[in-house]
C-alpha cells in the first residue's frame, strides 16, 4: 500500500494541474505526501534503529528543522496579509515527512530493494513522459518559445527535468540491456529541457550531467577498469555538450539568443528582472527582520516568490527562517559531498557496489542540481519540492547500501543483474 502510495505520488507531481482540488494545484499531490507521512512516521522510530547513525541522524536533523518551518509557518498566519498562501512553504517541507520516512520504510521491508528500484524507474519514466509530450507540443507546450508542461510555469518544468536527467544518466551507465532505450531516454528529457525554455535550468541541467560523468570516469580511472570507456568519455563529452547548443539554438532560438547574452554580460529582462526582486525581497527582509512578511506570501504584485530559495526565505520569515533553510541546505549538502568523496575513494569493485556506487553519484547531482536551480527559480514550491525529497531519500537508501557487507549487497542486487529497468522485463 505505501509502495502503491508513492508511486502514485510520483506519478502525481508531474501533472500539478492536473492534480487539483478545489483550483489549487498539487492537492492530490499533498494528500498522497500527507498519506505517505502519516502511514510511515508512526513507525518511523522503530526503523530508523536499522539506519546507519549517520542516515538517521541526517533524517532527524533534516526533518527536525523542517518542522521548526512548519511551525514558523503556521504562526505567521497571524500577521501574514494571505495566511492561505502560507500553505505554500508548509507544503513543501510536508513532502519531506514522507518522501524520507516513506522510502525508508519500504526500503527495509522484504525485498525492499526491488521496490526502491520501482521508484527510481517511475521517476525516470515519468520524466521522459513530460518530456515527449512537451516536445510533440502537448501539455502546455503551445508557445515556441517556452513550456510549461503540465506544471504553471516552464521553471518549474525545467527543475524536474534537470533533476531528472542525472538518474537517467546513472541509469545508462549500469545498464547492460535496454542501453539504446535509456540512451534515446536521456536524449528525450534533454531535448524536454530545451523545450521548456528554461534558461537557469538548461545550464543545470546540461552542466550537472557533465558533473556526473566527470566523477563517473574518476570512479573508473580510480578502480583501473572500463579504460575504452574512459577515453571514448574524452571525445564524446565536447560533442555532446556543443550537440545540446546545437539542439537549444535549432529548437528554441529566443532562449539560445538571451542565454548567450547573459553569458556575454549583457542586461537581459529576465536578469534585471530578477535583480530587482532581490532587492525588493531583501529590503522587505530587513524590514521585518524576525517575523517576516509570512510565509509564501506575493511580493506586493509583481511575483509570487523572491526566484532564490535564501532571500525569499529571508523575506518572508525573517532571520529565523533563514537560519533553517540554510541548516537544511548546508546539512544536505555536507551529506551529498561525503557519499560523494566516499565513493570516489572507495575500495570495493564488484559489480554489485559499482551499481550502488553509481547511483550514488546520479542521486547527489540530482539534489545538488536541484539546490543549484533554486537560487534562480521555484524558491523551493510546493510543485516542486518533491524533486529534492525523492532524490535526497534515494541517496540515503544507496549510501546505506554502500555500508553493508559486500556479500549482502550482491543479494541484493543480483536479481538486477542486466536489466537496470526491471519494469520492461515483464
Amino acid at each position: 500500500m505505501l509502495q502503491a502510495s508513492i508511486l502514485l505520488l510520483i506519478l502525481s507531481t508531474w501533472f500539478p494541474g492536473a492534480a487539483r482540488i478545489g483550483g489549487a494545484d498539487g492537492s492530490i499531490s499533498f494528500l498522497l505526501a500527507l498519506f505517505c507521512a502519516l502511514v510511515s512516521v508512526t513507525s518511523y522510530s522503530e526503523i530508523a534503529r536499522r539506519l546507519h547513525r549517520t542516515e538517521a541522524a541526517l533524517a532527524t536533523a533534516v526533518l527536525t528543522t523542517s518542522a521548526l518551518i512548519i511551525v514558523f509557518s503556521l504562526l505567521s498566519m497571524t500577521y501574514a496579509e494571505d495566511p492561505i498562501r502560507t500553505g505554500r512553504a508548509v507544503f513543501a517541507q510536508v513532502f519531506g515527512f514522507a518522501a524520507i520516512p516513506a522510502v525508508t520504510a519500504v526500503s527495509v521491508r522484504p525485498k525492499g530493494p526491488e521496490a526502491v528500484e520501482r521508484i527510481i524507474t517511475a521517476m525516470i519514466i515519468m520524466s521522459v513522459v513530460t518530456s515527449c509530450l512537451v516536445t510533440v507540443g502537448l501539455g502546455g507546450a503551445k508557445f515556441h518559445d517556452r513550456a510549461e508542461g503540465y506544471f504553471k510555469h516552464s521553471n518549474q518544468l525545467g527543475i524536474a527535468l534537470s533533476a531528472g536527467l542525472p538518474l537517467v544518466a546513472a541509469r545508462l551507465t549500469v545498464s547492460r540491456r535496454h542501453r539504446i532505450l535509456l540512451l534515446g531516454c536521456l536524449m528525450a528529457v534533454l531535448l524536454g529541457l530545451v523545450k521548456s525554455g528554461s534558461k537557469t535550468n538548461f545550464v543545470v541541467g546540461v552542466v550537472g550531467l557533465g558533473v556526473f560523468f566527470v566523477l563517473y570516469s574518476i570512479y573508473l580511472i580510480r578502480r583501473k577498469k572500463n579504460s575504452i570507456s574512459i577515453i571514448a568519455g574524452i571525445f564524446l563529452a565536447p560533442i555532446l555538450f556543443l550537440t545540446c547548443l546545437r539542439t537549444l539554438q535549432h529548437f528554441n532560438p529566443r532562449a539560445y539568443s538571451l542565454l548567450f547574452d547573459q553569458l556575454s554580460g549583457s542586461d537581459t529582462h529576465s536578469m534585471i528582472s530578477r535583480q530587482i526582486l532581490w532587492s525588493i525581497s531583501i529590503n522587505l527582509g530587513l524590514a521585518h527582520p524576525f517575523l517576516g512578511v509570512g510565509a509564501g506570501q506575493w511580493i506586493g504584485d509583481i511575483a509570487p516568490h523572491s526566484h532564490n530559495l535564501f532571500i525569499d526565505y529571508f523575506r518572508t520569515l525573517g532571520v529565523p527562517g533563514l537560519a533553517l533553510v540554510t541548516i537544511v541546505v548546508l546539512l544536505v549538502t555536507g551529506y551529498l559531498i561525503s557519499a560523494v568523496i566516499h565513493t570516489l575513494i572507495g575500495g570495493d569493485a564488484s559489480e554489485s557496489a559499482t551499481k550502488t556506487d553509481v547511483m550514488v553519484l546520479g542521486t547527489s547531482v540530482s539534489v545538488w542540481n536541484y539546490l543549484v536551480a533554486n537560487q534562480m527559480s521555484d524558491s523551493f514550491g510546493p510543485s516542486t519540492a518533491p524533486f529534492f525529497w525523492l532524490p535526497l531519500a534515494m541517496l540515503m537508501f544507496y549510501r546505506g547500501m554502500q555500508r553493508q557487507p559486500q556479500a549482502e549487497r550482491a543479494d541484493n542486487t543480483t536479481r538486477y543483474a542486466g536489466a537496470a529497468l526491471p519494469v520492461f522485463q515483464h
